[in-house]
């Protein structure tokens, strides 16, 4: 079972991935998560060794790519996070912590062909559930202790007006995607906890579902 946070930057997919898990866990299910970064771990990605730098660094690194190069390196990196387990296996939750949705967004954005980042996103499985966690860009910005290059429209200054500039346009796409691909708006501008009781009514029910 595959369940996907998405949402822009500062919209809390982190932490809410974190509350699933402790709670699925608790439960005494078998709970996995899949993050992009994760190639950094060398031992389960050896194939990724070749990559050894800070992981700020690497952000700001992607931020400073160009064109399709960039696209192309965050979709690897997403796709090699899936090679590791059986994602068939029926005895195990798979949490995707971010997974496609936002840079498939934020590359179209930057310029990428929508056509081509669409096709090449319909190649990942597709999730049982996918969240998109809606945050005011203003209210994301006051909770970002800093920015990288990547959430910033790609500005090396890394100013406050330059992240809200990009999230607001980053946020309408996402809107626009979610009703489209059917995903479930969550509202992550109330209390931590209501947005988790939200997210375990809809992971309840395909839990649920799967029994039948």
């Amino acid at each position: 079972m595959l369940i996907a946070f998405s949402g822009c930057d500062g919209a809390g997919k982190s932490t809410q991935v974190k509350a699933v898990r402790r709670i699925l866990e608790a439960r005494g299910l078998t709970v996995k998560v899949l993050d992009k970064w994760d190639i950094q771990d060398h031992q389960k990605f050896p194939e990724c060794r070749m990559i050894n730098v800070d992981l700020e660094d690497m952000k700001n690194a992607v931020g400073e790519m160009n064109g399709h190069s960039r696209a192309m390196f965050l979709f690897w990196a997403i796709g090699i996070t899936m090679t590791r387990d059986d994602l068939d296996d029926p005895s195990v939750v798979y949490l995707l912590d971010g997974y496609w949705m936002k840079h498939a967004a934020v590359e179209i954005e930057y310029g990428c062909d929508p056509n081509w980042i669409e096709l090449t996103a319909q190649q990942f499985r597709p999730a049982d559930l996918t969240f998109y966690f809606d945050v005011a860009p203003e209210v994301a910005l006051e909770r970002k202790d800093d920015f990288n290059v990547y959430e910033c429209g790609r500005d090396p200054e890394c100013k406050p007006e330059s992240f809200l500039t990009h999230q607001t346009k980053l946020r309408k796409r996402m809107i626009d995607w979610s009703d489209r691909f059917g995903w479930e708006v969550v509202s992550s501008m109330q209390d931590v906890e209501k947005i988790t009781d939200a997210v375990m009514k809809k992971v309840d029910q395909l839990l649920e579902g799967s029994r039948v």
